[in-house]
């Protein structure tokens, strides 16, 4: 399997904070979500993929090319999408079609255009009187008008209504009948992923802690409740233990093990992505802490 992104080895100090050998890769054709918490890492470990920022140690390859050495080239090949808004204020989408059509060698205004008119963001109104989810909607718009072979989406659905995260990821799914379209998606909104994602990378404190496919992933873990005495016994097989009044509650790779030796005593259920996060977080500390 291809890969259309390689990050080998990535480490940078900024003050307190540290990219921690970060070493992954986004396999070609298939979106990857990229999760953790605000402050995790997300957004910093994506723009030393874009060369925003300049790592100490590491090697980054996008679409078998070096980013450092082939920006230009390689920013016609991705679509962009930050939460935050990067646009020249003044401009109204229509006069900044003109600059699009300039900048992105294959720049397709009527697919620009027949997007701005699906998302409902009014195409002569200057970007600064656009609401902060209509700024986002009009990224989105840019970014699948120019044949790009990568989205990078860094939490394009937080500031988005319910109604069009939807949408959106009805879209990003179609785009994905495309073999050669590939998506990394940043979200601290898990459920989006649940919905389209195909490997999910979690990153916390600057330091990637898994990189697996989703399906295998929520195969393989479960999460287990019971009294917590089970807890006390059998804490060798349970993942970030969380204990009150009622009992514990724990993420388990061994559930059918856990069945046989306490049968009713034990339920076993599947685990969201949230859930998941919590449970691995809390595991994280108790080792730290241990």
């Amino acid at each position: 399997m291809m890969d259309a992104v390689t990050v080998k080895g990535l480490d940078k100090y900024m003050g307190r904070f540290r990219l921690k050998d970060i070493n992954l890769s986004l396999r070609k054709g298939y979106i990857t979500g990229l999760i953790g918490e605000n402050g995790s890492g997300k957004s910093t470990l994506i723009h030393h993929m874009l060369t925003l920022k300049k790592q100490d140690e590491g090697r980054i390859s996008i679409l078998d090319k070096d980013p450092e050495l082939e920006r230009e080239e390689l920013l016609n090949r991705i679509g962009l999408v930050f939460a935050e808004d990067r646009f020249p204020q003044n401009l109204s989408p229509k006069k900044l079609n003109r600059l699009l059509n300039i900048y992105y060698i294959n720049w397709h205004a009527d697919t620009f255009f027949a997007y701005l008119e699906r998302f409902n963001v009014d195409a002569t109104s200057k970007v600064k009187f656009l609401s902060t989810g209509e700024k986002v909607k009009l990224s989105i718009a840019i970014a699948l008008s120019h044949e790009a072979e990568l989205l990078i989406l860094d939490e394009p659905t937080s500031n988005l209504d319910p109604t069009f995260r939807m949408e959106l990821l009805d879209i990003l799914q179609t785009l994905m009948m495309d073999e050669d379209i590939t998506i990394l998606f940043s979200t601290h909104i898990t459920t989006d992923l649940e919905k389209i994602a195909d490997y999910v990378v979690m990153i916390d404190d600057g330091e990637v802690l898994f990189d697996m496919d989703k399906d295998v992933l929520f195969e393989s873990y479960r999460k287990v409740k019971g009294d917590r005495q089970i807890a006390a016994d059998a804490g060798g097989v349970l993942i970030g233990t969380a204990t009150n009044a009622l009992g514990f509650e724990a993420m388990t790779k061994e559930p059918q093990a856990l069945k046989e030796l306490y049968g009713e005593k034990v339920l076993i259920e599947d685990l969201t992505m949230d859930e998941m996060m919590y449970f691995i977080k809390r595991e994280k500390g108790e080792t730290i802490n241990g």
